[in-house]
């Protein structure tokens, strides 16, 4: 960090500063600037924090660096063997046994070394814990069934590709039970020799439909991972409308520590505008990374849990660690008391496609 005391500037007047800055050569780059008071005055001491403000530097590439993995892997050619049945695809490479479930259209077991990951299948997912601002749009959301949405696929194909990875393709929708289909999805997963897993997700939303709560990934993670890290926004909660507080950086905390106490429970702890999310603990490590900015949240309790209860003391931790890796939701702000989410907030998007990766393995010392 550098310091330095600026001259003095008139209101509305501007004075160029230069400051001995070198930037990363990989990875998105950031300016922050932080404003310190430089006399105390009555109830604020000197050197009181008055506020930041930060700007993305456009030279810098676009790739975020992410932490280095130790795969366990030999550095022989390595292969990849298929079982198939009706319903399920098992995927075996020289350290792991993945389980693709054909009728969720998502892995329902990821087993490396040695160690399982999934304590239950993965799922798409659209519901959020409505906020207190979600009071008037979620008789909307409930209306449309985004509450009690169910998968249901078409048709998966297996193939073996010439670079020696695996692809499950596989068609599906989301709907809510009798009523039309909410989303059309392509979902491509990807497996390479290592294990790790490439996922393109092409969406189609029926617009008839209002917007969404959000979209993503939600998977139910071994328990024993409870050690965040991210590049993102933070340390607080950010969402596309509620990031003002938040700047660009890599965080770390326990996932405990990171719960919201809102008096009344309901969505929280969301990070906006991450490149890489990763958890660790028990002996385990995954982390998940895209090109394109994506949202996460991570915590102990189900969305179902958290519109359930009605105060905070009386949430009951489920028995995983639940990360949700969202592609985007709607913002959080106004519809309570006033007008409603502005437009530019609001997910509604016609056509999206998101590409995730996601890596598992033990955490380099």
């Amino acid at each position: 960090m550098i310091q330095r005391e600026l001259p003095s500037i008139p209101p509305h007047g501007t004075v160029c500063i230069k400051f001995p800055v070198q930037f990363a050569a990989e990875g998105r780059g950031f300016l922050r600037v932080r404003y310190y008071l430089k006399q105390k005055t009555p109830g604020l001491k000197e050197g009181h924090e008055l506020g930041f403000d930060e700007a993305e530097v456009p030279e810098t590439k676009t790739q975020d660096s992410l932490p280095k993995l130790a795969l366990g892997h030999s550095e022989k050619s390595l292969q990849i063997d298929l079982k198939e049945t009706e319903r399920f695809v098992e995927i075996l490479g020289e350290n792991f046994t993945y389980k693709y479930d054909k009728f969720l259209g998502t892995f329902s077991g990821l087993k490396k070394m040695g160690q399982e990951y999934l304590v239950h299948p993965m799922e798409y997912n659209i519901w959020r814990a409505p906020t207190d601002n979600d009071r008037k749009i979620r008789l909307e959301w409930q209306r449309a069934g985004y509450d009690r949405t169910r998968v249901r696929t078409y048709l998966t194909k297996v193939s073996q590709r010439e670079d020696k990875t695996v692809e499950l393709m596989t068609d599906l929708s989301i709907s809510a039970v009798h009523i039309q289909r909410i989303l059309n999805i392509r979902a491509r997963w990807i497996v390479d020799e290592k294990g790790k897993i490439t996922v393109k997700l092409d969406v189609n939303k029926n617009m008839e439909f209002p917007c969404l709560p959000r979209f993503g990934l939600r998977l139910f993670l071994n328990p024993a991972l409870t050690q965040a890290a991210y590049y993102g926004m933070g340390p607080d909660e950010s969402y596309v409308d509620k990031h003002r507080a938040s700047w660009h950086g890599i965080f770390k905390g326990n996932i405990r520590t990171m719960h919201k106490p809102y008096l009344r429970p309901q969505e929280y702890g969301a990070h906006w505008d991450c490149g890489w999310c990763s958890l660790a603990g028990g002996g385990r490590f995954i982390q998940a990374a895209s090109s394109q900015a994506f949202m996460f949240q991570v915590c102990p309790y189900t969305q179902e849990e958290l519109e359930k209860k009605r105060h905070d003391f009386e949430l009951e931790e489920t028995d995983s660690t639940v990360l949700c890796l969202d592609h985007c939701q709607s913002g959080i702000g106004s519809g309570s008391c006033g007008p409603k989410l502005s437009e530019k907030y609001q997910f509604n998007e016609e056509l999206f496609s998101r590409t995730w990766t996601i890596e598992l393995g033990a955490k380099e010392p």
